[in-house]
């Protein structure tokens, strides 16, 4: 699989220079769309495959790249970003903007493209329904960054474009991914395996990852709406075997072995690596108060040893305010005082590789949602307690450590139902500043399965992000900088980019009202979403 995928991506160069001739390098992703297919120069259809492996590799590049390591990284404290905007929870609009244009024209257009061109040609029939799950794929995710965006009118060349809300957005998804997934069949085309990016042409596990993004859906929306998740869930879950159920099912690429499509990680970290020694990412402390008091053996493969410094030998994570720390707490108690970047646990070294993988969806993530709908009392064929040490199994076996599973699930806050064994260890299990734990109290299951499932996705931060935001049980550090004169919690959204202002401001400021008192803000809770829940242990909190 890994050596079809790096030549793909090799052979599929030629891809991108089509792509931007196909739809132009336009500033907005609603506005400039017209008529993209009618320069004589070029063909007037391009076909699918070449497309659908452009959306996939854009969406690797977006999903993988530049924004999980500038944004999500902090936000979901597995990694440490350093120092950015993003990182210290404002914001950049330059980035934005480029990250709201490559969801939309970058990632989107070219699937929306094969369905706009080949929807009444029976030829192409699974691989436009294929390319309506890559779709649905992406608006998911962007709808979780932003909130309510343009869906039904967008990318049809109109000059004014209105936001959908979530509901109904997240209505769509639901028979979108339903309808594509019953309507699949094995007995027709496929896309040429070195295209397919993801599963090589298999027919039924795309109806895999449809229905298994459907139930992640369905999860999300548990909050704003119960009896709409329930029925959704339940319906997925009533076959399960046309859900993921091993780790083969998994969706997941892999970048390639050039210069021009290895991974942006590697690119910045290894190749790059002198010339941003100052702003390595690395380890966050959260990781290791969640792993190295459970001896949870994955902290081997997230993260290294530091090779310097004061925990030289150690895994040792940065805490995301780079040294601040709450009014009152001893300056000469923080261990994170003066230390560089290289003083702190590298990335482990699976995901520095150049042609790592990405997981868009894994089989320990699909057994861990099934896991929290048994245990709201959804209808399913196992108890909440058989899919959570599934989950764990999944996630222990996906990194060759089987043999540890049975141990680790014996472990006081790991066996189900029971609570850490935090006695005369307390600090173990603390930040540096004690005032967050990773300790799980007795009966406690739905934070145990939210803490395995967290763990069972590093490097999927804008998905971890998402788990975090409709969660807000596992405890990490809030943000203490000095000159925002606040304690900042976990954002809650995006802000909607500029661009947007500029080019569509009667339909985004529409949008805006909607988002309730607070606003076009970081701060606002989405729909779906839960507000932070303040540290006790922090004064005027």
């Amino acid at each position: 699989t890994t050596e079809i995928y790096t030549l793909s991506l090799h052979d599929a160069l030629p891809i991108f220079l089509i792509l931007i001739v196909l739809i132009g390098l336009s500033s907005c992703a609603f506005t400039d769309f017209g008529d993209i297919n009618t320069d004589p120069n070029n063909p007037e259809k391009v076909e699918p495959d070449f497309l659908f492996a452009t959306s996939i590799s854009e969406s690797l590049n977006l999903y993988g790249g530049h924004m999980n390591r500038v944004i999500f990284f902090n936000y979901t404290h597995q990694y440490s970003g350093f120092q950015g905007s993003w990182q210290r929870y404002n914001y950049s609009d330059s980035e934005n903007n480029s990250y709201w244009r490559s969801a939309y024209v970058y990632c989107m257009q070219p699937v929306n493209k094969i369905v706009e061109n080949f929807k009444d040609n029976n030829a192409y029939h699974n691989r436009v329904l294929i390319a309506r799950i890559w779709k649905a794929y992406i608006i998911s995710q962007t709808v979780a960054f932003y909130g309510p965006i343009p869906v039904s009118k967008a990318l049809n060349g109109e000059p004014n474009i209105p936001y959908d809300s979530e509901e109904g957005i997240h209505d769509f998804l639901f028979q979108e991914l339903k309808e594509c997934a019953e309507n699949l069949d094995n007995k027709r085309d496929k896309y040429q395996k070195e295209y397919d990016f993801v599963y090589q042409g298999d027919i039924d596990k795309w109806k895999k990852f449809a229905n298994s993004l459907r139930l992640r859906l369905a999860l999300r929306i548990k909050n704003a709406d119960p009896a709409k998740a329930a029925a959704e869930a339940q319906a997925v879950l009533s076959d399960e075997n046309a859900t993921i159920n091993r780790e083969s099912e998994s969706a997941t690429a892999r970048w390639g072995t050039t210069s021009t499509t290895w991974s942006p990680l590697y690119d910045r970290v290894v190749y790059n690596e002198k010339a941003n020694l100052a702003t390595l990412p690395v380890l966050c402390e959260s990781m290791v108060y969640h792993t190295k008091p459970y001896n949870d053996p994955r902290l081997t493969v997230y993260a290294q040893p530091a090779t310097q410094g004061p925990f030289k030998g150690e895994y040792f994570g940065q805490n995301i305010s780079y040294g601040g720390q709450p009014n009152g707490f001893p300056v000469e108690e923080n261990p994170h005082r003066g230390l560089t970047q290289k003083d702190y646990s590298p990335i482990g070294s699976r995901f520095l590789q150049p042609d790592a993988e990405w997981v868009f969806i894994s089989y320990a993530e699909v057994a861990l949602l099934k896991s929290e709908a048994a245990l709201y009392g959804w209808k399913t064929s196992k108890s909440a307690e058989q899919y959570y040490y599934e989950g764990i199994d999944a996630s222990f076996a996906k990194y060759d450590l089987s043999g540890y599973a049975g141990t680790y699930k014996n472990t006081p806050g790991v066996k189900w139902g029971t609570a850490s064994d935090i006695a005369g260890r307390e600090k173990e299990f603390q930040d540096f500043a004690r005032i967050c734990t990773s300790a799980i109290e007795e009966g406690d299951y739905f934070r145990q399965i939210v803490m395995q499932h967290w763990l069972a996705i590093p490097m999927q931060c804008g998905d971890a992000w998402e788990l975090l935001r409709r969660t807000q049980v596992l405890e990490f550090q809030p943000m203490f900088a000095s000159y925002e004169g606040t304690t900042l919690y976990m954002p809650s959204r995006l802000p909607y980019p500029s661009d947007e202002y500029q080019a569509n401001n009667t339909e985004v400021l529409k949008a805006v009202t909607t988002l309730g008192e607070g606003g076009d803000y970081l701060f606002t809770t989405l729909s779906w979403g839960l507000p932070p829940v303040k540290n006790k242990n922090l004064p005027n909190e």
